[in-house]
């Protein structure tokens, strides 16, 4: 009997699909990135990465001559050569949308939390500030009704559109593609270019992926469009902004507030944005969810098991 192939997964997976992939493949769960600590030797002889954020070219590629499946853990691409696996014969598994409700709750989590004052009205609840008598509450905002910009409108951007549209909020969207009149109209939201979104929104918020066209996409002239009461929002990649740009902006208070999920340089935030009271920062989990692992789980898994049956 031939041995099962060699499947290297970031961290320990289970259920549904992932189950069936277990009893079909020598899997190995690495607790960390997957391609650092794996010696040479296995590198040779891997069938398959299930992974996210690592890079993955033909540099990695001409040392893994068994690699026959990339399984991308999400749906940020930026790390993967795909034109590379195509040319090779290597199956991909990228789950654009599988995670797009989770992501979308996120987003309002974050546009909810900087607009209310969360985090700064929690510390101060803890601290006992409110007991005090010289108390006086911190003045919040309103999303209701407001004019939200949507930049990039596939999966995510069109899940967060329909909880905008719950707030009342006033949609336009921004993106390289504009879509056919008849998406718009279902998804009540109407096109504009990116500079013209920028100087008309209240809230910007981010869901196109980092890709040569869209890294750095708002630079410093870009930031300096927003208006001095607008809030920006990213789930999409840290890359996508001019990180320093946007800092001075906060802390000039040239725009009112920012929730951010992602950053330039990930783990590492900066100081300085971490010290600020006009933002909130989470550290790239908005789809850190059951529902949206569940979700991943089962298109990865389905790439994996229908690679498998065509061999």
């Amino acid at each position: 009997m031939s041995p099962k192939p060699l499947l290297l997964v970031r961290y320990r997976l289970a259920s549904g699909l992932m189950d069936e992939v277990l009893e079909r493949c020598d899997v190995r769960f690495v607790n960390g990135p997957v391609l650092p600590p794996t010696s040479t030797k296995d590198l040779a002889r891997t069938w398959g990465i299930w992974t996210f954020g690592e890079q993955i070219d033909d540099d990695l590629l001409d040392r893994m001559p068994a690699l026959r499946c990339v399984v991308n853990f999400g749906v940020g691409v930026d790390g993967i050569d795909r034109e590379c696996l195509e040319r090779r014969g290597v199956a991909f598994a990228w789950p654009v949308g599988a995670n797009a409700e989770a992501v979308a709750d996120h987003t309002m989590a974050l546009l909810l939390a900087v607009t209310h004052r969360i985090v700064e009205n929690d510390a101060l609840v803890r601290r006992g500030d409110w007991e005090t008598e010289n108390y006086r509450p911190l003045m919040a905002g309103d999303i209701y009704g407001k004019r939200l910009g949507v930049i990039g409108i596939g999966s995510i951007g069109q899940a967060f559109v329909r909880r905008a549209h719950g707030f009342g909020m006033d949609v336009r969207y921004a993106t390289p593609r504009r879509l056919a009149s008849e998406r718009e109209a279902e998804f009540g939201i109407t096109y504009s270019a990116l500079d013209d979104l920028l100087g008309w929104a209240d809230v910007i918020s981010l869901h196109c992926p980092l890709t040569d066209e869209t890294r750095g996409l708002l630079t410093r002239r870009r930031i300096a469009l927003l208006r001095p009461e607008a809030i920006l929002i990213n789930t999409a990649r840290g890359g996508v902004i001019d990180q320093e740009a946007l800092i001075e902006a906060l802390v000039e208070r040239r725009i009112s507030g920012a929730g951010l999920d992602v950053f330039s340089d990930e783990p590492r935030v900066p100081l300085s944005l971490r010290e600020l009271q006009n933002v909130v920062l989470t550290p790239h989990i908005a789809d850190a969810t059951p529902g949206a692992e569940a979700a991943l789980i089962a298109h990865c898994a389905r790439v994996v098991l229908d690679t498998l049956d065509a061999a």
